[in-house]
């Protein structure tokens, strides 16, 4: 994608708008260039910010022995596709799956991502509940980054959706990322409850009120 001259200077400065659109789930979204960064806005929420998405960056460093071995990655909440940038900035090329509800959100992503192709790319528009309930193909690595603003919706710590996502993992080896944000320690309490049920939780990042568990399948 490309930006104005101008445009690329002040994004050094600040956040510079490039384009806005009507969302799926979210009546606005706001794409920016930041610090050579792209960003995707929605409210109260920054969806994606590149290969400095803080989330990934600390869940791809935790796990940066074990990516070499990953033949595959799903990215449940595709966004701008940070995880792709991620894991380009770590010179880790994986084949990637990634999923999103929203047509604009995905032509973004591959206007963004396409033009350097240093790993293939397979962008799907679906809801990622009808695509967890209909694909039958294992991958090595699942992200599940699903958002509405700055809520998880309640359907991603239901425990029949992440019974399904588990089976969607290769084996015990495989790992899940699980991006949460606590609004409510009430709910957080039964999301961690319907998660421990389903997965081993191998290890837990803290940013702010993010949480960020890397997972396993059980046994």
């Amino acid at each position: 994608m490309k930006i104005k001259f101008f445009q690329h200077l002040l994004s050094y400065l600040l956040p510079v708008k490039v384009a806005s659109a009507p969302g799926k789930t979210t009546p606005n979204l706001e794409l920016y260039r930041y610090q050579g960064r792209w960003q995707l806005g929605a409210a109260t929420a920054i969806y994606s910010d590149g290969a400095a998405y803080r989330p990934l960056t600390e869940a791809f460093g935790y796990l940066k022995k074990k990516l070499t071995q990953k033949q595959n990655l799903l990215v449940l909440g595709a966004g701008l596709g940070s995880a792709v940038s991620v894991l380009q900035k770590m010179n880790i090329p994986i084949p990637c799956t990634l999923v999103d509800i929203d047509p604009q959100v995905i032509d973004w992503g591959k206007e963004i991502l396409e033009p350097e192709p240093k790993m293939p790319c397979n962008w799907i528009c679906e809801d990622v509940q009808t695509f967890v309930q209909h694909h039958s193909e294992k991958y090595d690595l699942i992200v599940l980054d699903v958002f509405q603003d700055r809520v998880v919706p309640q359907f991603v710590t239901n425990k029949s959706f992440l019974t399904e996502c588990s089976l969607m993992l290769q084996d015990e080896t495989s790992h899940l990322v699980l991006n949460y944000i606590i609004n409510n320690e009430q709910n957080w309490e039964l999301a961690q409850q319907n998660i421990q049920s389903v997965f081993t939780v191998e290890h837990c990042i803290s940013i702010g009120i993010n949480r960020i568990m890397i997972l396993r399948k059980n046994a």
